[in-house]
């Protein structure tokens, strides 16, 4: 049998808004090198790859056009999507996601798709010239956020315009950087995330970002449950509630097309 692939949008109830992502469910065993050409040969943010674990319970593996990653919130949410909307299993079962960053327990709720993750912890950091170089935009505080920078800035405007000096981001510590504020309207904040390291100079809609937002928002606002949006072209929002030491990503994601490998 033939392996599957689709192009879904994640964290969008609308097609092309949201983050995109290849989701490819495995027939048979496949090499990373194959897997890292044949996402390279895609050239979407991520290409997920999904193999049959046992009942219930699948392996993943995220790749971007120039590296595998250890952890994607949209890549998740889509495979998930697949799983249920294809009809894989049930959409009233919990899916077992086992990955490098641990094993990820993923449910549909009112049709959304929830999917657990650890929560990032942050900690204040100096704002130094390095990250100043990193945007136009003067930076109202810094944290750090176990692997990656967060910076906040004074307003939702700034956000949506600054313009990142990729270079300068590529010589920072972590994956990317984070750039966030208060939000307006109904978005407790917003963000945009860069990360030229991995071949992904701007990300449409980062979970593994909100998993450290969460973290960040909840010190400064006092709060537990949030609205947020991720203000980059195609643009994405998600909900987010923090339980313990897990954050829950909330969101919705549409099947765009779907085919089959040949060998």
């Amino acid at each position: 049998m033939n392996s599957e692939f689709y192009f879904i949008n994640a964290f969008s109830k609308e097609e092309f808004k949201g983050n995109p992502a290849a989701i490819v469910f495995l027939r048979e065993k496949r090499t990373e090198e194959w897997m890292k050409s044949f996402a390279k040969e895609l050239n979407q943010p991520i290409t997920t790859f999904i193999t049959i674990k046992d009942a219930n319970s699948y392996q993943l593996r995220w790749f971007t056009p120039t590296e595998e990653i250890e952890l994607c919130g949209h890549g998740t949410l889509g495979a998930a999507h697949i799983l249920w909307s294809e009809g894989f299993i049930s959409s009233e079962s919990t899916i077992n996601f086992y990955t490098q960053s641990g094993l990820l327990r993923t449910e549909l709720l009112e049709k959304q798709i929830i999917i657990r993750f650890n929560l990032k912890e942050t900690t204040q950091n100096e704002v130094t010239e390095k990250l100043i170089s990193a945007i136009d935009f003067p930076i109202k505080a810094a944290a750090w956020a176990e692997d990656r920078y967060i910076l906040e800035l004074e307003n939702q405007d700034m956000v949506h315009n600054l313009t990142p000096n990729l270079e300068a981001i590529k010589e920072l510590e972590g994956p990317g950087i984070i750039i966030t504020s208060r939000g307006s309207d109904k978005y407790d904040f917003v963000s945009r995330y860069f990360a030229p390291k991995i071949g992904i100079n701007e990300d449409y809609v980062t979970g593994s970002a909100h998993c450290a937002l969460a973290s960040y928002w909840s010190n400064i606002l006092n709060k537990k449950e949030f609205i947020a949006y991720q203000d980059s072209e195609r643009g994405g929002e998600m909900k987010l509630k923090i339980k313990g030491e897990k954050v829950e990503l909330i969101g919705d994601c549409v099947t765009l097309l779907k085919g089959e490998l040949h060998n």
